[in-house]
Order: C-alpha cells, then sequence, then structure tokens
C-alpha cells in the first residue's frame, strides 16, 4: 500500500474514533446547559412570586396561564430552600417519554411560609442525539471526502520529491561512473534522507570500484605464476624420474589445474554478483543444449553412460550466451562426474523448465548447503565446490528458480524459467543433492 493511502486510512481511522465520542461529550454538554438554564429561569420565576408575595400584591396576573403552583405550609422552612426535581415519563396523549422539571422553592412572607413551585418540559438527551445524528454523519463524509481530495493534491507536491528521488535510485548502475544525481527539495526530511543517499552509493560505488580492480588484478596475477609453474613441472616431467616422482608431479599437475580453475571460477561469481553479463537479445536456448551435449558426447561416451534427451525446440530466453552455455555446461557436467559407469542421464527442456538427471550414489548433505560455496557431498579431488553455486548465481542473476533433490537413486535438477509463486518448504528442506 502506498504510504499516501496509508496517511489517509489512519485520518479516516481517528476521525471515525474521535466524532462518536466528542459527539457524546457534546450531547451531554448540550443537555446539561438547557437543564441548568431552565433551573435558573424557574428559579427567576419562583423569585419574582414571591417578591409580589412580599409587597402584598396578588400574583394572579403574573401566574395566570403558567404552570406555576403557590402553597401555603406550616411549620419551619427546610434546610435547602430550593429543590429541582426531574421526571420521565409517558404522555398518554402523544405516546412518547417526556421530560419533566420542577423547581421548589420556598420563600418566609411575615408570619406565612409559602412553597411556590414551576415546571417545564425540556428536550430529552435522546432528541438532542437523533438532532445531532445526522449532522454528524455528514461532517464526517465531508471530513472524509475532503481528507482523501486533500491528501492527493498536496501529495503531488509534498511527496513529489520523493518519487523523483525513488526514480533516481532505480536508474543508478554501480557500473556506471556518474554520480547519484537527487532532486532538491525544501522538506527536512527528504534532505536528510538525500545526504545519506549521496553518501550511500558514493561509498558503493568506491568499493564496487575497488573490489572489481583487485578481482581482476587478482586473477591477472595469478595466471601468471601459474602459468610458470605449469611449465616448469611439464619439463620436470620430461627428465630421468622414477615412478614416485612421476606420480607426485602428476598431484603437482592436478592441484595447480584445481587451483585455476578455482580462480576463474570465483572470477565468474564476482562478475556475476555484479551483474556484468548484459542481454541485448535473446537466443535459442535449445540450439545452446544441444552443443554442449555435443562436447560432452566423449566423456560420456568413455564413461558407458545412456543418454536420453527430449528437448522442445524454438525456446527463445532473455540470457547472456555465456551464462547459458556456463549453465548447462555446469549441470551437464555435474551429472556426468558424480555419475557410475553404465549410468544413465536424462534431460527434458521446455518452454518452463530445463530438468537434468542422473543416477548416483545418494548425497550426505542437504540441498540448501550444496548451494553454497565450496559444499561437496562426497569432498572428492575432482570437484571444487563451486558448479552449484555458479548455477545458483546464474539463476538468480535471470530470475529462474533451480531445485535440487534425490529420489530413488535419482539426482535431478530442475531449473525453471519462470519464478513460481509457491515453493513447497517440505520440498525444499527435504531435498539433498551432489556439488560439482
Amino acid at each position: 500500500m502506498k504510504l499516501l493511502n496509508k496517511i489517509t486510512l489512519w485520518f479516516i481511522g481517528i476521525v471515525f474514533l474521535v466524532t462518536p465520542i466528542t459527539m457524546i461529550i457534546s450531547r451531554n454538554n448540550i443537555k446539561k446547559h438547557l437543564d441548568q438554564a431552565e433551573i435558573a429561569r424557574m428559579t427567576a420565576v419562583n423569585d419574582r412570586v414571591a417578591q409580589q408575595l412580599l409587597a402584598g400584591e396578588k400574583p394572579d396576573r403574573y401566574t395566570h396561564g403558567r404552570p406555576i403552583e403557590i402553597t401555603a405550609i406550616s411549620g419551619p422552612l427546610p434546610a435547602e430552600k430550593i429543590s429541582v426535581k426531574k421526571d420521565n415519563y409517558v404522555a398518554e396523549d402523544l405516546g412518547e417519554k417526556e421530560c419533566r422539571i420542577t423547581v421548589d422553592s420556598w420563600y418566609q412572607v411575615g408570619t406565612q411560609a409559602y412553597k411556590i413551585s414551576s415546571y417545564n418540559y425540556v428536550i430529552k438527551s435522546e432528541e438532542i442525539f437523533r438532532g445531532m445524528l445526522s449532522t454528524v454523519v455528514w461532517k464526517m463524509l465531508l471530513m472524509i471526502f475532503a481528507v482523501s481530495v486533500t491528501a492527493r493534491l498536496l501529495s503531488g507536491k509534498i511527496f513529489s520529491p520523493l518519487r523523483r528521488t525513488m526514480k533516481a535510485i532505480h536508474r543508478f548502475d554501480l557500473k556506471q561512473k556518474d554520480k547519484l544525481q537527487l532532486p532538491e527539495t525544501s522538506t527536512t526530511e527528504f534532505k536528510e534522507l538525500n545526504v545519506f543517499l549521496r553518501k550511500m552509493t558514493d561509498k558503493a560505488m568506491e568499493d564496487y570500484a575497488a573490489v572489481k580492480e583487485f578481482s581482476e588484478n587478482a586473477s591477472h596475477e595469478l595466471q601468471t605464476p601459474l602459468a610458470v609453474i605449469r611449465s616448469k613441472i611439464e619439463l620436470l616431467s620430461e627428465t630421468n624420474i622414477d615412478s614416485i616422482q612421476a606420480a607426485l608431479i602428476g598431484d603437482m599437475q592436478n592441484a595447480i589445474e584445481k587451483l585455476s580453475h578455482i580462480n576463474r571460477s570465483l572470477i565468474l561469481l564476482t562478475k556475476l554478483e555484479n551483474q556484468e553479463f548484459k542481454v541485448s537479445e535473446s537466443l535459442k536456448f535449445c540450439r545452446v543444449v544441444k552443443d554442449v551435449i555435443a562436447t560432452y558426447e566423449d566423456w560420456i561416451t568413455m564413461r558407458e553412460i545412456k543418454l536420453s534427451s527430449n528437448l522442445d525446440k524454438n525456446i527463445p530466453l532473455n540470457i547472456h550466451p555465456a551464462l547459458a552455455e556456463m549453465l548447462i555446461s555446469n549441470l551437464l557436467s555435474n551429472a556426468i562426474r558424480h555419475n557410475r559407469d553404465g549410468g544413465q542421464i536424462k534431460m527434458e527442456l521446455t518452454h518452463h523448465h530445463l530438468s537434468i538427471s542422473n543416477t548416483g550414489i545418494p548425497p550426505q548433505i542437504p540441498t540448501c548447503e550444496l548451494f553454497q560455496r565450496f559444499k561437496k557431498s562426497n569432498q572428492s579431488n575432482d570437484s571444487i565446490g563451486l558448479g552449484l553455486a555458479i548455477v545458483k548465481q546464474i539463476c538468480e542473476v535471470n530470475g529462474y528458480d533451480v531445485e535440487y533433490n534425490y529420489t530413488d537413486g535419482w539426482h535431478n535438477i530442475e531449473v525453471y524459467f519462470f519464478k513460481r509463486a509457491v515453493i513447497s518448504g517440505d520440498a525444499m528442506s527435504a531435498s539433498t543433492a551432489v556439488a560439482v
């Protein structure tokens, strides 16, 4: 949900919460003040009648037609000379509940004591509430409409710098040397955000440049001594050596080749993480699969492995050609290396996924660890533990899903070309695999 919509909902929620409370408070205050005003009026009327009695005048003219009752009483006056009584009852002629306030006042006029009573009907709380309800409903509707419209009008001005900042961040690319350009704003919070983003992106560009330079230098510098060591070992192998020395030289050559492979794989992973493989156009993935299979035919024949494939035609994918070849090559070489002599490999390619299955021994560690760097199931010398890490990184760069599981003697890797909404957590936790 957008920030503006959240703020609008908060305001509307506050209106719905506060309005009923204020309506009840207002009703009680209005009722209280109306009652007090009526009591004060009737008290003044009683005082007026008492003054006429004290002056010896007959109050007939004043009390005529008014709800005033004068009663002569015997005995002393009560301590409270004014008494207020409120009665609620149902009027028989109208069939409605009414509220009557009666004010009784006691006066001493000469030797005679009098009780003067006045009463009047006042507005009930329910009537006030009903009168306020329609007004409050219209008030709430107008407030909601005003908040919604005003919020959207103001957002065009207030949140405009934030939207431009977000667009600038989306366009920002670490591989470009241009610094992040952010719009000017007068809002303090947006100014602080822009300052932080500039510092963060400048630091990221510096770190990216340093890491890239280091990886390129390391790759270049390591290749030279490796080539020298390889050539020296080849010269040494041509001299007069015994069988033990030959075995040692062979182990050294294998170690150097493995080190060179690790170096190339780490450089590749760095380039993948930095997204240095740009896609300009789609390629026919089925053709790349066939080319890789042809490359590994001799190895498959030497291991006496039976390969069966079911490849759909005309499958265009937006992926860099080098990454497509690396992805298929790592998966197929993994299926050959960890297969048994005389085993089987099954390949299936559709518009939605690529599946490679091979026979082999059960894995020893779970899948979630095998996709990490240098994680291997059997710790074999011919595996460096980076093949699946590269496969995983290629899939992430291109927005693919990858799964690896072992069922009934078969290792199975599936690459889904489209992100699926739901992936079974139980299947992922139970699946296990073998890494290159």
